[in-house]
Order: C-alpha cells, then sequence, then structure tokens
C-alpha cells in the first residue's frame, strides 16, 4: 500500500491551496476528491496505520473533523455543496467505526496487507465452540447474580487477552501472512465471548 493511501498529512486543496483536515473534501472552498475514496480508513482521519493507536489523538481527530466538515455550514451554499459535505461526514463516520474498536482495527489492518486475499478462513476448535454453545444456553436459562458475575469477567478476561494478543501480532510495522492467519483467528474468537457479554447484559439475573 502507498503512502498516499495510508495517510492524510499535508494535502492542500488543488482549487484554493488551502491546508485540508479532510482529503476528500476541502472545508474552505467545498472541492471534493472523489479520487482519493479508497484511501484507508487510518489514512480518512490522518492517524498512522497501526493497532497501538493514540485514543487521545483519535478524539481529537473526530471532534476536529466533525467541526470543520459539518454539513449545516454549507446549507447556504446550495444543495451540492451541502451533498458533499454530507458524504464526507459520512466518510468519516465509517472511518471510525473502522478504527475505534480495536477488533474492528485488527481487521482493518489485516485488509490492508497486500496478500490479505490469501489468508485462509478461521476453522474453530470443536471444543471451544462446545464452550460457548454451553455457556450460552445456560445464560439463556437464567443465571443468578453470582453466577452472572463470574461469567461476566470471564468474558472481560478472555477478550483483554484476546486484545493483547492482537496488539502483539500487529506489533511489527508489517506482518506476514502467517501473524495475520492468527489475527483473523484471534478476532473470530473474540466475537463468541463478545456474544457472551451481550447475552449477558441483556439477561436479568435468574430470568
Amino acid at each position: 500500500m502507498s503512502t498516499y493511501a495510508a495517510t492524510a498529512d499535508s494535502f492542500r486543496c488543488d482549487e484554493c491551496n488551502a491546508e485540508m483536515a479532510f482529503p476528500l473534501f476541502c472545508d474552505a472552498c467545498g472541492t471534493d476528491y472523489p479520487e482519493r475514496k479508497r484511501m484507508s480508513a487510518f489514512g480518512i482521519l490522518g492517524l498512522p496505520p497501526r493497532f497501538d493507536v493514540d485514543e487521545a489523538a483519535m478524539d481529537e481527530r473526530e471532534v476536529l473533523l466533525s467541526k470543520r466538515l459539518h454539513p449545516d455550514k454549507w446549507q447556504a451554499k446550495g444543495d451540492r455543496l451541502y451533498r458533499k459535505a454530507l458524504l464526507a461526514q459520512s466518510a468519516v463516520n465509517e472511518a471510525l467505526k473502522a478504527v475505534r474498536e480495536p477488533f474492528q482495527r485488527a481487521l482493518t489492518l489485516m485488509a490492508m496487507h497486500p496478500e490479505a486475499d490469501s489468508i485462509p478462513k478461521t476453522v474453530m476448535p470443536t471444543t471451544f465452540l462446545m464452550e460457548q454453545l454451553e455457556i450460552q444456553e445456560e445464560i439463556e436459562d437464567g443465571v443468578d447474580g453470582a453466577r452472572k458475575r463470574e461469567l461476566t469477567k470471564l468474558a472481560r478476561t478472555e477478550l483483554k487477552a484476546l486484545r493483547a494478543q492482537l496488539a502483539e501480532l500487529l506489533a511489527p510495522e508489517e506482518a506476514d501472512v502467517a501473524a495475520l492467519t492468527q489475527v483473523r483467528a484471534t478476532v473470530d474468537r473474540s466475537h463468541y465471548w463478545r456474544n457472551i457479554s451481550k447475552a449477558l447484559r441483556g439477561t436479568a439475573p435468574g430470568s
């Protein structure tokens, strides 16, 4: 992946020469750059493409882009510019969705790899699948407060360990296919524990 596709640093508008906070749309004159729409989510947000992101920096970028790209400032300048601003805001929201949550961020990084299409699908161990099924059935049948707290702690512990594993796998500047195969397996495993967490949040103790 080229540097152009990975970063949004130092973009200037070809029309008005203003420094752009967002590479797809100039918030100074309204010129859009649809040829850049395939930039990575990290590039769109102006963040380095890595798993260990600076949460504070991401929050700052979100606030900045929200202020500078807010569609309301374009309403008085015609429907065409207003629609462009809406599309820009939508692109920011999609990019944030792709990088804010750690497991989705890992998938986003994996998809950016030149050999992403060759990464094999995960085959979950039968023992793990059976364990998950038993926990889900137990929750559906109803768990008391103590058991709910126990399962909640277990799910949090497992998810924390999986996030740590992803951080290790994606620490190198360019992970190889073998590492990315493990990344996919780790993310796939996280889906089950996140479903457990979701089921526990939606179940009253003893219900």
